[in-house]
């Protein structure tokens, strides 16, 4: 193997390692959190409280970034059309 190769992989395996040992704190409370949300008593249904989770935040986010360039194409073109 060619050196960039090798110091390409040992960057990147300090990359994950450091990032391992800095997120292990944040996932060892995130369980505990998670132990306690599993053990309260809930009123409704699981898909209630995870139908709005970072992921669906997210793609609303998206959805709402590519309507506003939509709006934004629209009116530049309209502005360039009639004035």
């Amino acid at each position: 193997m060619s050196t960039g190769i090798i110091l390409g992989l040992g960057l990147l395996t300090i990359v994950v390692v450091f990032y391992i040992m800095l997120n292990i704190s944040y996932w060892k409370s995130n369980l505990e959190k998670r132990k306690i949300f599993m053990t309260k008593e809930k009123k409704y249904h699981h898909w209630v409280y995870a139908a709005d989770d970072s992921m669906n935040k997210t793609l609303k986010i998206i959805i709402y970034c590519v309507y506003g360039y939509g709006a934004y194409i629209f009116f530049a073109e309209m502005w360039e059309k009639f004035i």
